[in-house]
């Protein structure tokens, strides 16, 4: 029989806390309980994204905590026009179109992408969801739909999370906190991509859902504009945007590849897709 030392019982249990708090973490896209995340929960977001790795220990992030009803509004009409906008893109809508999967089935098989059912409410008729795969692949023909107004009503739901959010946390990269080297750019940016992991951990650990906002932050012009609104200095670039919450409904299930089609060792061998 092996006996374990108290320390190595506690390191046990932290990585089993840890793991599960990883594979238990999902987007949230349904909406939040009509309550303001405790200012003690709040502390232990910012505390959690404070000691995130970052190239040179250079810290490039800034974080704009946003409650005010004014703000969220104004992020929540900059993010209808946006997905309206979206809708007219070819491109945007190839790409969605590749990455949707139509049915659980489809969705476990492949192991990766986005299950339709969690993004659009397809209407009832629509019994054979695999059926729509010749369409999804043509998506980007369809843009004539955008510019007839297919874009608005997902737009108005989206707004609406947004608005209703208890919490919004814009973030920043300071560009004047350089990492040293050619590839800089491409350091600091891992470095922005593990605060951003840190935050999002803490919160499934507080039951707390979050979410991307990508919207409002797709193209330069957008960007300027989210810029202006908070009155964002040049040098400060915005990342990305996050909406916070206690969750009114139960997370969903995910998928994810298995090891073996991304995991190499010694050399790289190509995986059919």
């Amino acid at each position: 029989m092996v006996f374990l030392t108290e320390n190595q019982r506690i390191l046990f249990i932290s990585q089993m806390d840890i793991l599960k708090i990883i594979t238990k973490r999902r987007s949230y896209r349904g909406k939040f309980i009509d309550n303001p995340i405790a200012q003690s929960d709040i502390e232990q977001l910012i505390e959690a994204a404070r000691w995130a790795p970052s190239p040179f220990n250079i810290q490039p992030w800034e974080l704009i905590l946003i409650t005010s009803e004014e703000k969220k509004e104004a992020l929540a009409e900059l993010t209808a026009k946006c997905i309206i906008n979206q809708f007219k893109d070819p491109r945007f809508l190839a790409d969605n179109g590749e990455w949707m999967r139509l049915t659980i089935e489809e969705w476990k098989k492949r192991g990766d992408g986005v299950l339709i059912d969690d993004h659009v409410n397809l209407p009832d008729f629509i019994k054979d969801k695999g059926k729509l795969r010749p369409l999804m692949n043509n998506l980007k023909h369809l843009r004539i739909l955008g510019y007839l107004g297919v874009g608005k009503l997902p737009a108005k739901e989206f707004a609406e999370l947004v608005r209703q959010a208890p919490l919004l946390i814009l973030i920043l990269m300071n560009k004047n906190r350089r990492s040293p080297g050619e590839n800089g750019r491409m350091w600091v940016l891992l470095g922005m991509g593990a605060m951003i992991q840190n935050l999002l951990l803490m919160a499934e650990s507080l039951n707390i859902g979050a979410q991307f906002i990508s919207a409002p932050l797709e193209t330069k012009a957008d960007r300027e504009q989210v810029k202006k609104l908070f009155s964002i200095p040049s040098a400060y670039e915005p990342i990305s945007l996050l909406r916070l919450g206690y969750r009114e409904t139960k997370q969903h299930n995910s998928v994810r590849r298995d090891a073996s089609k991304f995991v190499h060792y010694d050399s790289f061998i190509a995986q059919k897709f």
